[in-house]
């Protein structure tokens, strides 16, 4: 009746139960399954919801309680009738129910609550690019592509981190899919225009050649904006910020808001979820103050 060489389906008990089930759904959802050796309805239920255990793949943990050895759990969630069984998300109960359910109800209702494979991936690609791990973050967020084609938040995380890795083609070609829709998202805007500012900085010489004609005229503010778009296309994202920051500090007219808007440019391709881009986003916007 058990297969418990799954890693995602466990017997717990009353010791092991904070761990298994309270802490574990910190990470994922756990399906705690109140059941006793007596239960015959129970024996119908484990086999369906081991299977869709396995068929969810570590996507969700089940967790069985067996509620002659492990009383005080089961009086700790208020188990009168058995089965019963409690999905626990982030520690706390997200949603129960009691008795038999037919298989497609009962997998209606794990999907309500486990995150779809593309979510998953596109999560785990968010935190690989915070990280810094942008080859990893590539991988993830193509595979949450794959998993949902639709999701235009997805391909856009794609496009990113294939612009940071220096695939402009590749995303060149995402922005040109997204742009067939007939229109593109403030991120996809940002993207688009920061593959037109490589074109353009990589014509004019790049890096080296921004930097030697600001060191032929220092004070020229606008060579400097010029260095900060070259710096912002070569990746080097802090670099360009700090120079247009600086710029906005001396100038707060047009050539402040043109280094305002070069800013916001470098912003949107640095990922959502970059605590250097927060930080950087709330020095901008206290920079006009």
């Amino acid at each position: 009746m058990s297969d418990l060489n799954a890693e995602w389906i466990i017997e717990t008990t009353t010791e092991n139960f904070r761990q298994d089930v309270i802490e574990q759904s910190m990470e994922r959802p756990v399906v705690v399954d109140f059941w006793a050796p007596w239960c015959n309805p129970c024996k119908q239920l484990i086999p369906m919801l081991e299977k869709l255990a396995n068929e969810f793949a570590g996507r969700f943990v089940l967790v069985k309680v067996n509620v002659d050895d492990c009383p005080e759990v089961a009086g700790a969630f208020g188990v009168q009738s058995i089965p019963f069984v409690v999905a626990m998300v982030n520690g706390q109960p997200a949603s129960h129910f009691q008795g038999i359910q037919p298989e497609p109800q009962l997998k209606a209702w794990i999907e309500s609550f486990v995150p779809s494979a593309s979510a998953e991936a596109f999560d785990q690609g968010q935190q690989l690019e915070a990280d810094g791990a942008t080859e990893l973050a590539e991988a993830a967020y193509r595979n949450a592509v794959q998993a949902d084609p639709d999701k235009a938040a997805y391909k856009i995380a794609h496009a990113r981190v294939l612009l940071a890795l220096d695939r402009q083609q590749e995303c060149r070609e995402i922005l040109d899919e997204l742009n067939a829709r007939g229109f593109l998202e403030p991120e996809a805007q940002a993207l688009q225009q920061q593959l037109e500012l490589r074109s353009q900085v990589e014509d004019s010489g790049g890096v080296q050649e921004a930097r030697s004609a600001l060191e032929s005229n220092p004070d020229d503010l606008s060579l400097q904006i010029k260095l900060a778009e070259a710096l912002g296309a070569d990746n080097r994202f802090e670099e360009a910020c700090e120079m247009c920051l600086a710029i906005i500090g001396k100038d707060k007219g047009d050539i402040g808001t043109k280094a305002k808007e070069v800013m916001v440019g470098i912003l949107g391709v640095m990922g959502p979820k970059s605590k250097l881009a927060s930080e950087l986003r709330r020095r901008l916007a206290t920079a006009f103050y």
